[in-house]
């Protein structure tokens, strides 16, 4: 298997989990059987184990939780929500991620002025 078949296995996969999650959701909420639920919730288990097989073998040793844990507590970056209340799933730079940024674009500007 080359690493695009990987990544389109693992793109197939999150979105097979994000499915069967929201069928749970919604089986909750109409107010399903215990047993249909139970059925559903096994399932979304075994989706997200095979997940985490798939990401954890394609990552080459890569703690990708502990790395975003990481840059969100140094303040790299910040999610949008917390600052402005507004969408979740976006972000800004925190002060640390800025300077990073303005230092690679000096860096790079002084490059191509050479």
């Amino acid at each position: 298997m080359s690493n695009d078949d990987a990544v389109v296995d693992i793109d197939a996969l999150a979105a097979k989990v994000t499915k069967q999650a929201s069928l749970v959701r919604q089986l909750k909420k109409d107010g399903a059987a215990g047993d249909e639920i139970a059925a559903a919730v096994d399932d979304l288990k075994s989706l997200k184990e095979q997940f985490a097989k798939l990401s954890v073998s394609e990552s080459d040793g890569f703690d990708k939780k502990l790395f975003d844990d990481l840059v969100l507590r140094k303040m790299f970056v910040l999610p949008s929500f917390e600052i402005h209340g507004g969408v979740k799933g976006l972000f800004d730079l925190g002060p640390p991620g800025c300077a990073l940024k303005v230092s690679v674009l000096c860096f790079s500007l002084k490059h191509k002025s050479r």
